[in-house]
């Protein structure tokens, strides 16, 4: 076999494999001493994940580990955590697996048992080997003296007696050493039999453990990790990773308390169409963004809103076509029609008639119903603005009030990332307690969204700091497009007059709406008035159990 220590076979090995694997490889004992070995380890490696990248368990031909006991319990959990699914949906996953099973081969091989069926020998007692030193060494002696005695008294005929009777006794004594042997052979066999049997034993003892520790620690990451993907369509793992290592199970987001919580809402949003709806409609800009080339799309009713050409939003001059408008129709047109000839008059209406006067195109963008269909144009970008959502915490807000406010921040976030839209949070209750938050799908946004939902509202209502700091905010040029949502039961005091002065200028100036979203029965019509320019009431209360008294 080929070390690997100073030869140009291991480092040939060990330069074909990832730099990110190599040093899990070189630590196992089956591998790391052995060219030979380390090459088949790296082989299987890139098997198991070649498999778990697609979908799907290991290959049961693909021989890694070598130890079956290890290899089929693997290969079993791995299929009780449903693991194939989520290596191939979420990449990240599968390294942080890998070197995860790595690490348990290691310790595996390091503290197994070896099944080669040696029994472990008692110590032997030094004074059992001392007399039979002594009893070998007393039978020569005897031996020797009588040898000396018959040299000069026995006479022939009683040596050769003695000398027949000697031989029968060497072959009583030699059938029995041979059936000494036999028994010994057979003891020593069983021994080396129940020594495997105990090794294989305890190996699968340790295997067992090894496994119900690994599912341990993968089942709750593999169950929040579904949470999200049901709660962010087209989840991407690696805008989660909050660290170097990226995807690591064992701290940071994913060992963060709210995840039930998330999945609880995420269930509710989906009976709550009436909160769809709203988020879909806030934020100024939508298809007035920069031009950009993007899929054609085409009207279609019952499909999401796009954006589309439509001669209903006459924005621009496009090029010619031919239409029944007179106030569209190209000079030519119009002379026909101030001929003094009756037959060019009689053209001009004609053509009018069949809608085919020579005229400007006139359209613009209008968001309806729509399909992408194949090609491309030019376009603006169909991206509404930004989401500003200014809630109410306070203790009037507990209960089913409290359920509707985190369903509706879980669904701007959850749109602002499917539109690509920003979107930004502060969480108001008494004076001086603001909390703002960004709703990005990061880790930062996320850790900070499941901290929000395990949380509980409490404490009092001021509704000028968030404002504030909101109408700050839209003075910033990645926020001037944006809308902003309050989130109250109504039960609110009247804003400083310098904020409701602030508020309209910039709703005369910059376009800015205010939506209010009234979750109770408002305190007094006239505050949700000097703050907001659409409000609607909640409606769907059986949906989060019924309205709060």
């Amino acid at each position: 076999m080929a070390r690997l220590s100073g030869t140009v076979e291991g480092a040939a090995v060990m330069g074909r494999i990832p730099e990110d694997v190599l040093p899990f490889l070189l630590r196992l004992p089956s591998a790391g001493g052995d060219a030979e070995a380390l090459r088949r380890s790296a082989s299987g490696v890139a098997e198991w994940k070649n498999a778990l990248s697609r979908g799907l368990l290991p290959d049961a031909d693909v021989i890694w580990p070598e130890d079956d006991t290890f290899r089929e319990a693997m290969i079993e959990a791995l299929g009780d955590l449903d693991m194939a699914r989520f290596t191939r949906r979420f990449p990240p996953v599968l390294d942080t697996l890998m070197k995860n099973i790595l690490d348990i081969l290691y310790i595996y091989e390091r503290d197994r048992v070896e099944e080669d069926g040696e029994p472990e020998m008692p110590p032997s007692d030094p004074q059992d080997s001392q007399s039979m030193s002594d009893g070998e060494g007393e039978g020569e002696a005897q031996g020797s003296g009588a040898g000396d005695d018959s040299d000069e008294d026995g006479d022939g005929e009683e040596q050769s007696q003695a000398g027949g009777q000697g031989g029968g006794g060497d072959d009583v004594d030699g059938d029995d050493n041979v059936d000494d042997f036999d028994v010994g052979v057979d003891a020593e066999q069983a021994a080396k039999e129940q020594a495997k049997e105990q090794a294989k034993e305890k190996n699968k003892e340790m295997v067992q453990k090894l496994m119900e520790d690994f599912k341990e620690q993968w089942e709750p990451a593999v169950d929040k990790l579904d949470k999200a993907a049901k709660a962010f369509e087209g989840l991407n793992l690696d805008d989660l990773a909050d660290g170097p290592e990226g995807f690591d199970l064992t701290r940071g987001l994913w060992q963060q308390t709210g995840w039930k919580e998330l999945d609880s809402l995420r269930k509710k949003l989906q009976d709550l169409r009436e909160l769809r709806d709203m988020v879909r409609s806030l934020g100024r800009g939508s298809g007035r963004g920069p031009l950009r080339r993007a899929p054609r799309q085409r009207e279609r009713q019952g499909f999401p809103m796009g954006l589309v050409r439509s001669p209903m939003e006459p924005e621009e001059t496009a090029g010619l076509c031919r239409s029944d408008d007179i106030s569209r129709m190209m000079p030519s047109e119009l002379t026909l029609l101030a001929s003094s000839l009756p037959q060019a008059r009689l053209l001009h209406f004609a053509r009018r008639a069949e809608h085919t006067l020579l005229s400007y195109e006139r359209v613009g963008w209008s968001e309806e119903p729509a399909i992408t269909i194949e090609g491309f144009e030019t376009r603006p970008a169909a991206e509404c603005g930004p989401i500003i959502v200014c809630l109410d915490t306070s203790g009037s807000m507990m209960g089913a009030r409290e359920t509707v406010a985190k369903a509706m921040v879980l669904e701007c976030m959850r749109q602002s990332r499917a539109q690509q839209r920003a979107c930004f949070l502060y969480s108001f209750s008494g004076p001086g307690d603001c909390q703002e938050l960004e709703l990005k799908l990061n880790a930062t946004g996320l850790y900070g969204l499941l901290e929000f939902l395990s949380g509980s509202f409490h404490g009092g209502t001021d509704v000028d700091e968030p404002f504030n700091r909101a109408l700050s905010r839209l003075n910033e040029a990645e926020w001037s497009n944006a809308d902003i949502l309050l989130v109250t039961d109504g039960e609110i005091a009247p804003p400083d007059e310098n904020l409701v002065a602030n508020l309209n200028e910039a709703k005369e100036e910059m376009g800015l709406k205010v939506h209010g979203l009234l979750v109770g029965d408002a305190g007094d019509p006239d505050v949700m008035k000097s703050l907001c320019t659409h409000t609607h009431k909640f409606q769907s209360w059986s949906a989060v159990g019924g309205k709060p008294s």
